[in-house]
């Protein structure tokens, strides 16, 4: 349980901050406590603490005010940008919330093609700002509303533009990080006089690995206040759409091409997804199933109920679909990149469907996910508002995701689906993505899962999918990685390490490393 903050330290946090960017109103605190989502339904609603207060900081100076009081009254800080799932909240007792909405600056270096991110700026407000000068960021399956420097610094960053744009953490250049003792760190060429933001390697060795290690730290390292993030072209004008949400009435997009392609043998998907790969001629890619596709389709419990029953989706996509949006310069570029599209489409058995084959509705899906990512979240969390997976979430090869992770996940849901422990939305629920034109390939396997039911139970899932992971050798939890836990232990040792060095009076509320005893004494401070 935690303690009431101290007078003293409630007053400090004033004169650092202001009155008005602390807070210890319990109306305040309790809407920062509680979350759906991934982390509720992956470990459960135990994780969740009531934060003792909550910071707004607006600069670098103020953050490193939060975290030396944190250090002399013995308490523990969170950090968090747009706060996309739980594990953005406090994790521990006696924990400050530190919600970085006032740092939303961004810069737009057009002739080098990158942007400078605070905190708060979201992947959609980046995108909206660059396709003015003909770019486009990565946007991370999280969806628009995301940060993009939280991706791309403490969190896993792939997505559905990741076969062109690479995942966030390999888009990462210069950074500007606050260590949990309060020191602030330069990286790459900021670390340089005069040199600027344009590179993630400057003199010396690089610490980006350190910073975020494969999947992000989850702001248990410190807080990252701004960061350069590479931009890529954008072939057009502006995406605009109107309309009503969820669904609009979205622009034509000169020299595009989007469509939904279905295989029936998943040995042939893998070889198509190999060549496609090769062939760099993707802007956008990601495959679904029927569960997640009438999620999206539906605009309420209800309708998403009628929907299953009539199973119009499953006829079609039953064993999975993919989305795939091609984007390009010229008409000749285009036609060029459609020839070769359907030539391996059709050598490997896919069958092509225009992405009005349902209505309207797909259609809009369609785009927006290819443009903006937008539909992601919400075919994942509905109709129970509480998404966890079947373990392995992995960073594989195209092969071994489909020869090996993917048919330990598919066991593992169908197991708790005949015990009525997970949602029956169908056995092939599975989001993947291919990355940087290549033969890598991110997956996770979507389960919905009632929270309240009594037999609602998605942690064993992801037990069960971790051991058979290790059995097999297979990286699991986005990491790609010997699968031992002999070999596992050394990765943590050294995050252990990093982890001592960083935060030496132990403020952090770490999700991902144990707490540490302080190896200095707060009264040094």
């Amino acid at each position: 349980m935690s303690q009431p903050i101290s007078e003293k330290a409630y007053d400090e946090f004033v004169e650092a901050l202001g009155e008005d960017n602390i807070s210890v109103d319990p109306g305040v605190l309790e809407t920062y406590t509680y979350m759906n989502g991934l982390g509720q339904a992956g470990i459960g609603i135990q994780w969740m603490f009531r934060p003792i207060a909550v910071t707004l900081p607006g600069s670098v100076e103020e953050v490193q005010a939060v975290l030396r009081i944190c250090a002399r009254y013995g308490l523990k800080f969170k950090a968090h940008s747009t706060a996309w799932w739980a594990l953005a909240l406090a994790t521990c007792p006696n924990c400050v919330l530190m919600d970085m909405r006032r740092m939303n600056n961004l810069e737009i270096n057009v002739t080098d093609s990158f942007a400078v991110t605070e905190p708060y700026v979201t992947a959609g407000e980046t995108q909206v700002e660059t396709m003015k000068y003909g770019l486009n960021p990565h946007l991370v399956g999280a969806g628009p509303n995301a940060s993009n420097l939280a991706s791309g610094t403490s969190m896993q960053g792939t997505g559905g533009t990741s076969v062109r744009t690479s995942m966030q953490e390999r888009n990462l250049l210069a950074v500007e990080w606050i260590t949990p003792a309060g020191e602030v760190l330069k990286l790459g060429s900021l670390n340089t006089p005069n040199a600027g933001w344009f590179c993630g390697d400057g003199p010396g060795p690089s610490l980006r690995g350190m910073m975020r290690g494969a999947a992000g730290n989850m702001g248990g390292n410190g807080v990252f206040t701004r960061a350069a993030l590479k931009l890529y072209p954008w072939y057009g004008p502006p995406y605009e759409c109107e309309g009503t949400p969820p669904f609009f009435d979205s622009s034509d997009i000169p020299n595009s091409y989007l469509r939904y392609v279905v295989w029936d043998d998943r040995d042939n998907e893998a070889e198509a997804l190999l060549r496609l790969g090769e062939a760099e001629i993707l802007d956008y890619n990601n495959r679904w199933a029927a569960g997640a596709f009438t999620s999206a389709m539906s605009i309420s419990n209800e309708e998403y109920l009628e929907m299953e029953e009539k199973g119009e989706y499953k006829e079609k996509f039953g064993n999975g679909f993919w989305t795939f949006f091609l984007n390009a310069e010229s008409e000749r570029a285009l036609e060029y990149k459609i020839k070769v599209f359907e030539k391996i489409v059709s050598e490997t058995g896919g069958v092509i469907y225009e992405t009005t084959i349902f209505g309207k509705r797909s259609h809009e899906i369609a785009i927006q996910n290819a443009v903006k990512a937008v539909w992601i979240g919400k075919a994942a969390y509905m109709p129970t508002s509480a998404n966890t997976g079947a373990v392995p979430f992995s960073y594989e090869t195209i092969d071994q995701g489909y020869k090996h992770a993917l048919p330990i996940s598919l066991d593992v849901k169908e197991e708790h689906i005949a015990r009525d422990k997970m949602l029956s939305e169908g056995r092939d629920n599975c989001y993947m993505c291919i990355d940087e034109d290549g033969h890598y390939m991110h997956i996770e396997h979507a389960c919905l899962v009632d929270m309240w039911e009594p037999k609602g139970e998605p942690t064993g899932a992801c037990i069960k999918g971790a051991a058979r992971s290790m059995e097999q050798g297979i990286g699991f939890f986005y990491c790609s990685m010997p699968g031992s836990p002999r070999d596992m232990v050394m990765y943590s040792k050294y995050m252990a390490k990093i982890q001592r060095l960083l935060d030496p009076y132990s403020i952090a509320n770490n999700t991902t490393t144990r707490p540490y005893e302080l190896i200095t004494p707060v009264e040094e401070l």
